[in-house]
């Protein structure tokens, strides 16, 4: 819907309503789900304009992290994991016949934590929940409902197209966008780990035990029970806040033809997670690497176009500016909610300055049927950073720098045309 409420008014050249709404049904969740937007706009002169909106957003799961919530498997847990409200192994006495025999000491966890994981206060250090040698503790991937992750975008900004300076418009937009029930995969390690830690009801619920409180469970006797959740499900928040500025200048030169400037940049002031609602939020721009920061966004980044054409279009020729700000490695953030801690800091391999690329595009309009472009990217052949063990920046093998943010490949030349019959 837009209702244009007041137009060509004294201090109201134009006041606007907008809304949209949207009913949704996915077969891979139960429930509908609704999606909407509200914005407001008001040029109290020709020559700028407010306007502010909020939105809410949702993304149902892709096929594949459908699938993989709901495609159910049973596994059993490392070797060497053993439940934290089983007591602890402190030592090895030799019995008569020369057997070592275990000495145990208490649980890792207090009784609260592991009531939170459903354990019966009657079990707590009982020997019973020791994960067997021969079986172990299991893990369960699967058979889970994934809802939908939803955002609240709000943004605010002004457009300025001042009528002294044709050609001329200047934006700027602050955007606040809230991710709730954010989607994505950890294995059961992240569970337990954050169970033990916290014992927060996030983490733990994560434990489903068998009716002897046991971490054990048999796909075809006792599938419903004793194990420990992992796989794709819901986690809990991630943000991402900043400012886009935009700007457009078109310079007529008569018969010499004309410039055209095409600016965007955007300075991003908040990019991170909260796994839980007890842990710190983590805010990830300006760094890489560790569990949480693998997005590489930098504080400042931007894009300058600079385009001539000829006043009959015969020519023109485009200089784009590519800037991505620096980054630093979590390890040297200074920052523990990044995965910092005192003496991780790396004297080599931790930064990486600014890059400038600069690419450029020819087209010639021979005629009304035939026209020829060259580009070509990275015209300085500008090589990306280089990382000496890049599964721990990137998570991706076989590579040895981060290939979706930096042209790993160099300069890259095109040559296209089009012939219109």
């Amino acid at each position: 819907m837009q209702a244009p409420l007041v137009e060509d008014k004294p201090f109201a050249e134009l006041l606007q309503f907008n809304g949209a709404f949207r009913l949704s049904k996915y077969s891979t969740n139960p429930s509908t789900f609704s999606t909407w937007k509200a914005e407001g706009i008001w040029s109290p002169v020709r020559d700028i304009t407010f306007r502010g909106s909020i939105n809410r957003a949702q993304r149902a799961p892709t096929v594949i992290e459908s699938y993989q919530a709901s495609n159910t498997s049973y596994g059993r847990i490392d070797p060497t994991y053993n439940d934290f409200c089983a007591p602890t192994i402190i030592r090895y006495d030799t019995g008569p016949n020369g057997q070592r025999i275990p000495v145990y000491g208490d649980p890792k966890a207090s009784q609260a934590v592991c009531a939170a994981t459903g354990l019966a206060p009657e079990k707590y250090g009982s020997s019973d929940l020791l994960c067997d040698t021969d079986v172990g503790c299991t893990y369960r991937s699967g058979g889970f409902t994934v809802d939908p992750e939803t955002a609240y975008t709000k943004t605010f900004g002004v457009v300025v197209s001042p009528r002294f300076i044709p050609g001329l418009t200047v934006s700027v937009d602050r955007f606040l966008i809230d991710l709730d029930q954010s989607i994505g995969y950890n294995n059961y390690q992240y569970f337990s780990d954050g169970c033990l830690s916290t014992g927060s009801d996030f983490f733990c619920k994560m434990f489903v035990r068998n009716a002897n409180g046991q971490l054990f469970s048999d796909p075809g006797s006792n599938p419903t029970s004793g194990y420990i959740r992992q796989g794709t499900t819901n986690y809990y928040k991630a943000k991402s806040h900043g400012w886009d500025f935009q700007a457009q200048y078109a310079l007529r030169m008569g018969k010499a033809g004309r410039l055209d400037f095409d600016f965007a940049g955007s300075l991003t002031t908040l990019a991170g997670a909260q796994d839980s609602p007890i842990l710190a939020e983590r805010n990830c721009v300006g760094y890489y690497g560790g569990a949480g920061c693998g997005q590489f966004i930098s504080k400042w980044s931007h894009t300058l176009r600079t385009t001539y054409t000829t006043s009959d279009d015969f020519f023109s020729a485009s200089l784009n500016w590519r800037y991505l700000g620096p980054l630093t490695r979590v390890s040297n953030s200074g920052d523990p909610t990044l995965g910092w801690s005192e003496g991780d800091d790396r004297t080599t391999f931790y930064r990486i300055e600014g890059y400038n690329y600069f690419d450029l595009a020819l087209s010639f309009r021979v005629n009304k049927a035939f026209s020829l472009r060259v580009a070509a990217n990275n015209i300085l052949d500008k090589g990306p950073p280089v990382f000496p063990n890049s599964r721990d920046v990137t998570g991706l093998f076989r590579n040895n720098t981060i290939a979706p943010r930096y042209d790993s490949l160099g300069r890259q030349i095109a040559i296209g045309t089009t012939v219109n019959f």
